[in-house]
Order: C-alpha cells, then sequence, then structure tokens
C-alpha cells in the first residue's frame, strides 16, 4: 500500500461556502463540536438512494476498460488522533456517465485500515446526475463505532460549490501526478463508542 503523505485543507486557497443543504437534511445525525484537545470529526451526510449492502472487499474500483483517474488515501482516527486499526471504510460512486450500478456493485467496494490506520482506493472520477452538480463518492466508516456516513468532494472538479450538499470540509485536496492521475488525501475523524453508551466490556476494550 502507498499512502501519500496527507494534504491539509489549508493547502487548498478556496474550499468555498456549504450548500444550502449541507448537513440539513432530517434524519442525518448532526455532527457536535470537538471537545477539548479533541479533532473536528468528520461531518455526516445524505446516504442518497443507491446504497447496496454486500460490497466487496477490494482497494481497486476500477472496471475493465477503466484507466485510474483518482486514487483517494489517507487514515481513519479517533477524535483524540489516534490511528485506527480494522477499520470498515466503503465506497460507492457512479460511473462516468453519472449512472449508479444498481444490479452489481461496479464502482462499489470496502478496504479495511492497516495497522497504522491508513486506507487507498483506485477509482475513476465519478460523473455527476442530477438534480446533483458535483461529482462526489458516497462513504461510510465504521471502527467500533456508529457508521458514519459522508460523501467527498474532489478539489479541481467543476461544480463543487454549486451542489447544495457541498460540504468544503468534505473537499479532498489533489495532486496531479505525470499520468494526469489525481492523487487525493482525506483523513476520517469518528468518534468511538464511550462508557456511557450500550455497549459491552469487550466492544469497550477494542477501541484505541
Amino acid at each position: 500500500m502507498t499512502v501519500q503523505v496527507q494534504a491539509r485543507a489549508s493547502e487548498v486557497p478556496d474550499r468555498g461556502v456549504p450548500g444550502a443543504k449541507a448537513g440539513k437534511t432530517p434524519g442525518v445525525r448532526e455532527t457536535p463540536p470537538p471537545g477539548p484537545g479533541e479533532l473536528p470529526q468528520t461531518p455526516q451526510e445524505i446516504e442518497g438512494p443507491f446504497f447496496r449492502l454486500g460490497a466487496p472487499n477490494r482497494s481497486n474500483l476500477l472496471e475493465p476498460g477503466d484507466e485510474p483517474e483518482i486514487i483517494l488515501s489517507g487514515r481513519v482516527l479517533n477524535e483524540k488522533g489516534t490511528p485506527i486499526a480494522g477499520a470498515l471504510v466503503n465506497f460507492w460512486s457512479s460511473n462516468s456517465h453519472g449512472d449508479y450500478d444498481m444490479v452489481g456493485y461496479r464502482y462499489t467496494g470496502y478496504v479495511v485500515t492497516d495497522e497504522a490506520g491508513r486506507y487507498e482506493v483506485t477509482s475513476i472520477i465519478p460523473g455527476c446526475y442530477q438534480p446533483r452538480n458535483a461529482k462526489h463518492f458516497h462513504v461510510k466508516v465504521q471502527a467500533i463505532s456508529r457508521p458514519i456516513t459522508t460523501q467527498l468532494f474532489i478539489e479541481g472538479e467543476p461544480g463543487n460549490t454549486d451542489d447544495e450538499y457541498y460540504n468544503p470540509d468534505l473537499l479532498v485536496p489533489c495532486t496531479i501526478d505525470e499520468n494526469g492521475v489525481k492523487h487525493g488525501t482525506f483523513d476520517f475523524v469518528i468518534k468511538q463508542f464511550t462508557e456511557e453508551e450500550n455497549v459491552t466490556a469487550e466492544t469497550l476494550a477494542a477501541r484505541v
């Protein structure tokens, strides 16, 4: 696994402002502010109508005939900044025309973070579809925690700030290599179960 150094939000000079519906969908859990010494948690967003159970375990989401267009990598951390090994990170997106596969699992797959909490997936850049204006990846993350559902937006792609669900905190900073492939880095920050929540002693012992 080859993971590039984490790009920081400050490296993107103009991230724009949130869309009118970002984080405001009924039923989507509001992300609490960080406590003292904590990292801000990854904002949660709509799942959309196209999530399917049963995704394959694979880091290469390319289909026959595809060329790699983006490599997404980063870490899964808890709110204290500790990397989480064994976290599940599930990606799904549309094809280049903006269509989702509701029969198979094209452009869908999950990976498990390594001992340093790192993940990496290779894919195409998804197409856009109505009524959305931005190309995006849907993601679910879970690691001794509630599943966190969010979306990632790609730096440099058109339509980001026109999208009603755009959140500048979910914009993935990217570099471009000599082959024209984008390399985007994003760290997911999730809060793990606490003593006050209804979990087993084994669950609490498995936290990092």
